[in-house]
Order: structure tokens, then C-alpha cells, then sequence
């Protein structure tokens, strides 16, 4: 698949006004002797890249040991706004069948991971397609027609800010060609570190599928063989509505 710290520097400027000799009487008279200082800082936008989190507990790092999160690497993407982790899905082995079949996923927590660090709250939107499936890594459509979707999307952040918005259903028609709205911040929001994730009813369960990420496969284009296409997930700097 395809696909800020915060730099900080502070001044801390003090100015300091020593009074007269009549200021230090006036003090003295119950008059307050007043003096003015500063602080300053200056904050630049982040460079990335930033660490994948845990879906299900976004204050923790994400643990690729345990046997329910995704084990795709990070993307390695830098820049104050980053797409840094997005997760692979699979579908098992199944039989052949002369009907219309919709498999649900075996992977238990799906999620996507944005950051903004920009510091300027203009908003982003990510967007995804699906290349065709294909047995030898070609052009060649294995599997024509195949759907994939995701649904019941939810958002969490470790940090503290105004969500984005996810889309609750998004069909990514395997065709290499369509390409659909996954999740997108309008102005002010989506800043900082947010995952967009597709999560099963129990995703701890280690028998259990996600039958919020399935794939449609129509009747007669199944055939024999591994089948694998890439998901292409692209952030822009384009704000949501």
C-alpha cells in the first residue's frame, strides 16, 4: 500500500524598571510600584513523521505483537501534514461459489492515521481506490467486479481538538479507476494526531470477522489462485465540506 512534533523555541524577555527614589517612597505609602514583563514563544509547523498509535487506545503506541492489530509498517511519510499508517485487510481462503458471496474481513482492527501539524487549522481529506485484484501482480482482472467496503467508521485522537468527519460507508469499486471520500476536516478541525478505523462488533475475539470490512465478489468471477489488490489511500490538503 501506498501511501508533527512541534518545534518550540521561547524567549523569555523580563523587563526590569528600578524606581526612583520617590517611586520607593510611594511604595512605601501603600502606593503599588508596578512593572511590566513578557513571555514569548514561537511555534513552527512539525516535520513528522509520527508514530503509528493504538487503534483501540490512541494515548498508547501501536503494538504490532498483538495478534489483533494491523503489522503493516509506517508509512515514513514526513511534512507538518501526514498520512502514517494505513492498514492492510484480508479476506482468507474461501471456496469457490456459483453465487454472489460477501466475505467478511479476517483482519480485526483496520485503521488509517492522520497528522496535522501545520498549525493552521486549513483542513484535509483523504480519499482511496482500489486497484483491479490480479494472481501474478498484472493488469489482468482476476476477480471482476469485486467491491470492497468499509463501514461504521469511527475517529479517536490522543490528543485534543475538533473530529473530522468520516464517511459511513465507502465502496471502493476494485476497478483501479474510482476513487471515494474516506474521511475528511473541515476548517479548524482533524488537527493533530487522528485514526479513522473499522473496527468488528469484537475485535478482540481471535474467531471472530469484521463485518465492517467486507469484500463482494459477483457470481462466476471467482477463480483459482491467490488474489491481491492494492488499496491506494491519498491525503490532500483540500478541506472537507
Amino acid at each position: 500500500m501506498k501511501f508533527a512534533k512541534v518545534a518550540l523555541g521561547s524567549i523569555l524577555g523580563i523587563t526590569t524598571v528600578v524606581g526612583t527614589s520617590h517611586s520607593i517612597l510611594a511604595a512605601t505609602d501603600g502606593v503599588p510600584s508596578v512593572a511590566n514583563s513578557e513571555a514569548s514563544i514561537t511555534f513552527t509547523s512539525g516535520t513528522g513523521p509520527s508514530t503509528p498509535v493504538d487503534p483501540e487506545n490512541p494515548t498508547n503506541p501501536l503494538n504490532p505483537t498483538d495478534p489483533n492489530n494491523p503489522t503493516d509498517p509506517s508509512t515514513g511519510n514526513t511534512g507538518p501534514l501526514t498520512l502514517d499508517y494505513v492498514s492492510s485487510v484480508d479476506f482468507g481462503s474461501q471456496q469457490i461459489s456459483s453465487s454472489t458471496e460477501v466475505y467478511s474481513s479476517k483482519s480485526k482492527k483496520p485503521f488509517i492515521q492522520v497528522s496535522d501539524f501545520r498549525g493552521t487549522g486549513a483542513g484535509w481529506t483523504v480519499s482511496a481506490k482500489a486497484s483491479t485484484f490480479s494472481t501474478d501482480g498484472g493488469t489482468t482482472a482476476s476477480l471482476p467486479g469485486a467491491v470492497l467496503t468499509f463501514k461504521n467508521a469511527e475517529v479517536a485522537t490522543p490528543d485534543v481538538s475538533e473530529a473530522p468527519t468520516p464517511q459511513q460507508t465507502v465502496t471502493l469499486n476494485a476497478d483501479g479507476t474510482t476513487s471515494s471520500k474516506v474521511v475528511s476536516a473541515k476548517s479548524r478541525t482533524g488537527m493533530f494526531t487522528w485514526i479513522t478505523k473499522w473496527f468488528g462488533a469484537t475485535p478482540n475475539d481471535g474467531e471472530s470477522l469484521n463485518n465492517n470490512v467486507t469484500l463482494t465478489i459477483p457470481a462466476g468471477a471467482a477463480s483459482i489462485g491467490d488474489h491481491e489488490a492494492t488499496v491506494t489511500w491519498t491525503l490532500t490538503d483540500a478541506p472537507g465540506q
